[in-house]
């Protein structure tokens, strides 16, 4: 289990660029008692600055509900942000990703933008 932010980007290292994790380690991490909409968005700004995304978008308050963490710049979180936040350079991202060997990744993806 992830002591720290440190940890975690290490996890996501060893995950192959994609890590779930629960809210409540997060919580943890974070050194807060409750999962409110402050802790929450220190926690997306945290994992920021640890070169860390995740999904969904939107952290839960649940300590149960998982998440996705990603590293920020990597190809999995160039596919996220493409899927995300729709744009030319996000479907030219794509469009390359169907035309190689990645089908695998898109198809992981696909699966857990959708649920």
């Amino acid at each position: 289990m992830a002591d720290s932010y440190d940890d975690l980007r290490e996890a996501v290292l060893a995950d192959d660029g994609l890590h779930t994790v629960d809210m409540g380690t997060l919580r943890d991490i974070q050194g807060a008692g409750r999962l409110g909409v402050h802790v929450r968005d220190a926690i997306t700004r945290s994992l920021q600055s640890h070169g860390m995304g995740h999904i969904p978008g939107e952290l839960p308050s649940n300590q149960y509900d998982e998440v996705r963490l990603y590293l920020l710049g990597s190809p999995i979180g160039d596919i996220i942000k493409a899927v995300l936040s729709p744009s030319a350079k996000g479907d030219d991202a794509l469009r390359a990703v169907n035309a190689s060997e990645a089908q695998d990744q898109l198809r992981r993806i696909r699966e857990i933008v959708n649920g």
